[in-house]
């Protein structure tokens, strides 16, 4: 008997261990508000702007933030994340244009350098 409440007390300290470390529902996002997906698809785009001279250089840095931005629930971050990659591949304009909403929706969300 005293084995059977050992392993019982062991199983429930587990048991009680195991849902001590599992994290909460967040609940609803708020959609107007940097995500931390968003945050990082953000902060990467910041990182490598300046250095995305060249259209591999773009495409590169378009894959990098959607790795994050496709993830992101935050009003604009994924469907700008989509138009820079579309940008990256199709020249310095289009890549301006695609860059600059990106940029955008990151600000409006209240994303700070």
């Amino acid at each position: 008997m005293r084995t059977r409440t050992t392993i019982t007390t062991a199983l429930t300290a587990a048991l009680l261990a195991l849902t001590g470390c599992s994290s909460p529902d967040p609940g609803p996002v708020d959609p107007k508000k940097l995500d931390q997906a968003g945050g990082f698809a953000c902060d990467d785009f910041a990182t490598g702007f300046k250095s995305a001279l060249t259209t591999t250089a773009r495409v590169n840095l378009a894959d990098k933030v959607n790795k994050w931005a496709q993830s992101s629930a935050t009003d604009g971050i994924s469907t700008n994340g989509k138009l820079l990659a579309k940008g990256s591949e199709m020249g310095a304009d289009a890549w301006q244009v695609g860059a600059d909403a990106f940029a955008q929706s990151c600000l409006d969300a209240g994303w700070e350098a």
